[in-house]
Parts: structure tokens; C-alpha cells; sequence
């Protein structure tokens, strides 16, 4: 309507920005019986320019017959194979075993294998090349008995003997049941804060290497590395290192439970940018993916630099505290990533 009223074609001609000023006041007529009336009077004024970017309309119907001649080069049965060998990774996360529920907990596990093992055959008969296995675990298999909050040492069900070793326990099974399964395999594993066994009051008093993360991965070492059945087995034990550095098919990868990176999307970018230029420096590549946990829910964000892909928890009893306070409550199951 503006462009019309200065009498300009709106298809060859734009305003400019927020330009358009209008003014209306009020002047007295005088009129033929001796009365006088009122009138209202109105200005504009905007800034205008001739549109220039448009393109030619040959170019126009060009691209609208592109369009229509495209047909997939993909065939409609989905059996042709991907040229390049690709990663299957299965991130074990906060099962928290011996917090409350472990039967459900411990089961949930174990279909979790059997669905790991249905996975990676659909892809393959699809026509995935899936070469190489990466399993980790992504922290706070065990819940630990105390320390982390007021009722721990109350409400949990197994002493820390006991869930390390049904932790150890389904470790070995599921590897013994998808190792076989391809010629490359890695075992990983990162420090989680449930694991800590370095405080006493409150305190921490040996060093963050003293944790169940890398103790039950140097524990399963010993117990399978030296049988020929798992001779492929690649092992990725952490030290006192908060975040591990792998290469999946190619693909740069950092992986870290979680606990030390801070809330909040900004915080987070920091710490991500941070820590990825360290990784740089230490091993010449910077990560493409990252892995995290101990939020418990599934949330996989694009940064540009890196993907944040956080593990959601197998954990059947939740957070009693979180679903209390924010009605929310997150969906227990295992990341799989080709």
C-alpha cells in the first residue's frame, strides 16, 4: 500500500529498512454557508530502492525443471554397501547398579545386549559396512553407598562389593556376547563421580585414578585379555584422565561422564572449547564428537565445531529428587551410534 501511494510497482521496487514515517493532523476548512470544518491531512515519507536480486525467470523455471527431473540414485531396496568401514559404539551409561530396583536394572542390561546384537544385524543386512565395535562405558555403573547424597546409605541395596562384581559380571557378558561379532573391537571406559572412592568426610584424600571406572576396566583386563577369543579386544583404561580421546573410523572422538562440565548451553560451549583445543594439542586432532553422561537423559546438540551426543541412563529407578521437583523424568535406555 505504501509503494502504491507514491506511485511505485511493488514487484520492481522494496522500502528500505523501517523507514515509512506518516504524519495526520487536523486543519479548518471554511465552508460556503460562513461555518468552518475540520479536515484531516496526512504525510508520508520512506526510503525506497529498486529490487536487484531477483533472478531472471529463465533461471527461475530452470531450477524448477532441475527439480522435477530428479530421480534417487539411492536403489528403492536399500541393499548397496557403504564404501567406507564404519563404527558401531555402544555407550554403557549410569546404570548405577545396587541403588534400588537392580533386579529390573540388572535385566534391562542384559536386552540391552540382545538389542545391541538385533541392531547391528539390521544394519548389516541393509548394507551398512560396520566394521569395528567401540563399547564404553560412560560412567556410574555402580551407585556406590555413600557420600553422594543424605539417604545413600539407607535406601541402597548392595554393599560396594557387591555391585562391583554384578558390575564386572554383565561387563564380561556383554562383551562375550558382541566381541565375537567383529574382527575390531575397543573397550573403553572414563571416570564417573559415583565411582569416586577418594573421599572420607567429604575430602578427597589419593588422586581422581583411584575410581571404579578404571578399576573394573583393569579388572575385566585381567580376567579376558589373555584369552584368544578376545585377543582383538583394544583397551582404552583411563589413568586419572577426566576425558578419553579415541579414532572411530577416522572420526576424532572425546568421551567424558559428564560431572565436571558445567550446566548451563553457555558454560558448556566453554568447557567443550576448552578441552578440545587441550585434546588438540595432546593429539594432533580435534574431536569431532563428543560423548557425555550423568545427566542421565538423551540430548545430542550441534555446536558447529563438535556434536555433543549425552547418554541416556539405564538406570530403572531415576531420580526420585529430579521427578519431586521438576515433574520431568528421563527415558532409561543404550545409545547406539553407527
Amino acid at each position: 500500500g505504501v509503494l502504491r501511494h507514491f506511485g511505485l510497482d511493488p514487484a520492481e521496487f522494496e522500502i528500505v529498512d523501517d523507514t515509512v514515517r506518516m504524519s495526520r493532523w487536523q486543519q479548518s476548512k471554511g465552508l460556503e454557508d460562513g461555518t468552518r470544518s475540520t479536515v484531516w491531512l496526512h504525510s508520508y515519507s520512506a526510503r525506497f530502492r529498486r529490487i536487484t536480486n531477483h533472478l531472471p525467470a529463465a533461471d527461475v523455471e530452470a531450477h524448477a525443471e532441475r527439480v522435477r527431473r530428479w530421480k534417487s540414485s539411492k536403489p528403492a531396496n536399500g541393499s548397496a554397501s557403504t564404501s567406507a568401514p564404519s563404527t558401531f559404539v555402544l555407550g554403557w551409561a549410569d546404570w548405577q547398579l545396587g541403588k534400588t530396583k537392580t533386579a529390573d536394572t540388572t535385566q534391562a542390561v542384559l536386552d540391552s545386549f540382545d538389542r545391541a546384537v538385533d541392531r547391528i544385524r539390521e544394519l548389516r543386512k541393509v548394507g551398512r559396512n560396520v566394521a569395528s565395535l567401540a563399547i564404553w562405558n560412560m560412567g556410574d555403573p555402580c551407585e556406590g553407598c555413600s557420600q553422594m547424597y543424605a539417604s545413600q546409605l539407607s535406601t541402597v541395596e548392595l554393599n560396594r562389593r557387591q555391585q562391583l562384581n554384578l558390575a564386572l559380571d554383565l561387563w564380561a557378558t556383554g562383551l562375550r556376547a558382541l566381541a565375537p561379532l567383529f574382527d575390531d573391537v575397543q573397550f573403553g571406559s572414563v571416570i564417573c563421580n559415583h565411582g569416586e572412592w577418594t573421599r572420607e568426610g567429604g575430602k578427597p584424600v589419593t588422586s581422581d585414578s583411584d575410581n571404579a571406572g578404571g578399576y573394573l576396566a583393569d579388572t575385566l583386563r585381567r580376567v579376558l585379555g589373555d584369552r584368544g577369543e578376545f585377543a582383538h579386544v583394544r583397551w582404552a583404561i583411563p589413568h586419572d584422565e577426566m576425558t578419553m580421546f579415541a579414532d572411530m573410523s577416522g572420526v576424532p572422538v572425546a568421551l567424558t561422564h559428564g560431572h565436571k562440565m558445567p550446566t548451563g548451553s553457555v558454560k558448556e560451549v566453554e568447557f567443550l572449547r576448552g578441552q578440545s583445543i587441550r585434546l588438540l594439542r595432546e593429539h594432533g586432532r580435534e574431536p569431532r564428537l563428543w560423548f557425555t553422561a550423568h545427566r542421565h537423559h538423551l540430548n545430542v546438540c550441534d555446536f558447529g565445531p563438535w556434536t555433543r551426543i549425552q547418554c541416556p541412563a539405564l538406570d530403572r529407578a531415576g531420580s526420585k529428587w529430579f521427578t519431586d521437583t521438576s515433574g520431568h523424568w528421563s527415558t532409561p535406555g543404550t545409545l547406539s551410534v553407527l
